[in-house]
């Protein structure tokens, strides 16, 4: 579904979002930007479906739920399954060796249960990948389905996941992380998004950020973050953003509904 109201050159979508502040959830209503809101344990699905179930947030927000990597020590495929299948989308969920401590026999055993029910269940499903792109490249192909490669900073893989016709969000990093900006470039038109990853991602991007000529939008102002990230793929690729912006949403329909 459209957020409501507006014109549809100017809607924005967010690919993938956590929770956040209730503040955070207000401005996205606000700002009329329908959101895939992630909740990665059985706690955070539960809180995350009362709020779609808001009448005042339920336009804006779209749940994802999926057992995160960093939790799979924590929690049981068998305690998440209920809200698995439940999903209209399933993420975010994959393998992480380099922000995790979580052994990675543990992740692959949560990953490959959640793979093969989202296959089974074709449901589309949003990956998380930091530094075992080219291990999932090879897993996802065991389990056909449609995959959204979420905030792809890899310097392997891009091309397997890219034979793969794979979505990627691209991250408000993308105006000086070379990674995102090659992605932003090589990924087929019709197969890109743009993400925050929630307001405190977006903080903790721009502080990692060189010195930047340019003014940034303030961290918090979600529109303006996904407009600045459309405005510099837009530069990248030699398009007008206003074209982009509706190829956006035609692909981010298309990925929710398979």
């Amino acid at each position: 579904r459209k957020p409501e109201g507006g014109n549809p050159l100017t809607a924005l979508y967010d690919a993938h979002a956590h929770i956040g502040t209730i503040e955070e959830l207000k401005l996205r209503k606000k700002q009329n930007i329908l959101s895939l809101i992630c909740a990665s344990c059985p706690e955070e699905a539960k809180q995350l479906e009362e709020l779609a179930g808001n009448p005042f947030l339920s336009a804006v927000i779209r749940p994802t739920f999926g057992l995160h990597p960093w939790k799979a020590d924590q929690i049981s495929f068998k305690a998440m399954e209920p809200w698995l299948l439940r999903a209209s989308v399933i993420g975010e969920i994959g393998l992480d060796s380099v922000w995790c401590s979580v052994p990675l026999s543990v992740q692959e055993k949560a990953f490959c249960a959640q793979l093969e029910l989202a296959s089974a269940m074709k449901k589309p499903v949003i990956l998380h990948t930091k530094g075992q792109e080219k291990q999932i490249a090879r897993m996802i192909r065991k389990y056909p389905n449609v995959y959204l490669i979420h905030w792809y900073s890899g310097e392997e893989g891009l091309f397997d996941f890219l034979d793969l016709d794979c979505y990627f969000t691209i991250g408000p990093d993308v105006f000086y992380q070379p990674a995102v900006q090659k992605t932003a470039v090589l990924a087929p038109e019709n197969r890109l998004l743009v993400e925050t990853d929630g307001c405190s991602a977006v903080k903790w991007a721009y502080e990692q950020a060189p010195l930047y000529r340019q003014p940034l939008p303030p961290w918090n102002d979600i529109e303006s973050v996904l407009k600045h990230s459309i405005d510099t793929i837009a530069s990248l690729r030699g398009l007008p953003p206003e074209i982009l912006a509706v190829k956006m949403e035609e692909t981010f329909c298309r990925f929710c509904s398979p």
